[in-house]
């Protein structure tokens, strides 16, 4: 399916559930104005989705375990189906185009690969911020 992980999205997930609310919304606006930028798609849809990703994962900072591998790999997952519907009603609702069941396939693989990469991202940013406080 030519899948490929949300890298953005993950450091979104990281900086909310590290930083706060206010952090998670900002790395997602930016974050969403960069894959709205550089990809081919519908202006503002990212923006959107990933801030309330950013917002979501902020509002659980102190409710989840968030160094556990397992809490990182489902809210990726999660995250990503959330976006992926975002972007689906969108079309479906908005331009009016019809349902699409392998939609839904590719975000199941996309939801795990970005799942499984989320742990090694996650890591590699605790380093990287770790001696940085924002």
């Amino acid at each position: 399916f030519e899948v490929k992980p949300e890298l953005l999205l993950i450091a979104v997930l990281f900086f909310g559930f590290n930083f706060g609310i206010a952090r998670g919304i900002e790395v997602g606006v930016v974050s969403g104005i960069l894959r709205d930028i550089f990809s081919v798609g519908y202006f503002g849809i990212s923006i959107i989705s990933f801030s309330l990703a950013g917002f979501i994962a902020g509002c659980l900072k102190d409710k989840l375990f968030k160094e556990s591998f397992i809490i990182q790999f489902v809210a990726s997952g999660i995250s990503v189906y959330f976006i992926s519907g975002i972007y689906f009603l969108y079309i479906k609702e908005v331009l009016y185009l019809g349902q699409n069941v392998e939609f839904w396939e590719i975000c199941f693989f996309k939801a795990f690969y970005t799942g499984f990469v989320a742990p090694i991202l996650f890591m590699i940013l605790k380093k990287i911020f770790d001696f940085k406080k924002i």
